[in-house]
């Protein structure tokens, strides 16, 4: 992989609680590189939105984030300092945009300008139609599209080298997923930011990103090209994602579904988290967490990592 722009090494976020400490993400360690899309995939409470708010400094003070953050080569604080860097997109445009001021006025601040011509250029860069009229609207007057287009202006405004968008295409159709999903692509290539993608929906994630990696009960257990991991899924719970999800030509047949649930935050794990949902779960899955490591041949451009102690590393052998 390219050098990273933004490495996290073992970083741990726990939430205090009446009932005692609630640990959301057990040690995720990861890459994010210059100019390139990188996907997070799981379930619901895997961790996903948390680690990133982590990096952003964005998590509450009950929070505790522990290990090593580093953007572009210099170290930042356990509870991240990417306020002048990274800019974040959110899952439900309604609830980020205030309803009682117009677009302009929002824009305005996030800006730094009152320069309509200037905001104007920033919602034309995202697509929306009449941008000078636009910035006089209130948020309740754009569609849901319109209404992405404009959180994804706000993030653009402040410049950043980094963004990501949380579920950015959870509340929209398909035909405007599509849009969605086709301008962050090319906002991206035409500014040469690195983005990442948060998302539970493995088609959004095989459309847009370069690399992917699959998260479960806060930790990572497979990451590499998207095309490979989704292609050819080594850890069982990739596997098991994949065939929850349904496709056309699977009509009339029983989806499929994953045994069980996530583990409990409040609970200490002992050897592989999934092992308790997994179909080939041993002894030794149950006796030490398996460590990331390369499965199959490292490519100049590829290193496609599991941590599954049923899968070889050479060659590579899917447990499927």
């Amino acid at each position: 992989m390219m050098d990273p722009l933004l490495s996290l090494d073992s970083v741990g976020v726990t939430f205090s609680t009446p009932l005692g400490g609630v640990q959301a993400v057990r040690g995720v360690t990861l890459d994010v590189g210059h100019g390139e899309i990188l996907g997070v995939v799981g379930e619901s409470g895997c961790g996903k939105s948390v680690t990133f708010r982590a990096a952003l400094g964005l998590t509450p003070k009950s929070a505790e984030v522990t290990g090593l953050m580093s953007f572009d080569g210099a170290p930042m604080q356990a509870d991240g300092s990417l306020e002048q860097h990274a800019s974040m997109i959110y899952q439900n445009p309604g609830a980020a945009l205030n309803p009682v001021f117009t677009i302009g006025q929002q824009l305005a601040l996030v800006a730094g300008t009152k320069d309509r011509h200037v905001l104007g250029d920033h919602l034309a860069a995202v697509g929306l139609p009449e941008p000078l009229k636009a910035l006089d609207a209130y948020p309740h007057e754009f569609s849901g599209g319109m209404r992405q287009r404009a959180v994804i202006a706000f993030a653009l405004a402040q410049n950043p080298q980094l963004l990501i968008a949380d579920e950015p295409t959870t509340a929209l159709d398909v035909t405007t997923q599509a849009q969605v999903l086709d301008l962050i692509k090319d906002v991206q290539a035409s500014r040469d930011l690195s983005v990442v993608i948060i998302s539970h929906d493995l088609g959004v994630i095989r459309r847009i990103a370069d690399r992917v990696a699959v998260l479960y009960a806060g930790r990572v257990v497979e990451v590499g090209e998207t095309d490979t991991v989704l292609s050819a899924p080594l850890h069982p719970y990739t596997q098991a994602l994949l065939a929850a999800r349904p496709e056309l030509s699977d009509a009339g047949t029983e989806l499929g579904a994953i045994a069980g649930s996530v583990p409990d935050g409040r609970s200490s794990i002992v050897g592989c988290s999934y092992a308790p949902r997994c179909q080939h779960a041993t002894d030794l899955c149950t006796a030490e967490t398996p460590p990331m490591r390369v499965a199959g041949e490292v490519t100049e451009t590829e290193a496609h990592e599991v941590a599954c102690v049923l899968v070889g590393t050479s060659p590579a052998r899917s447990v499927s």
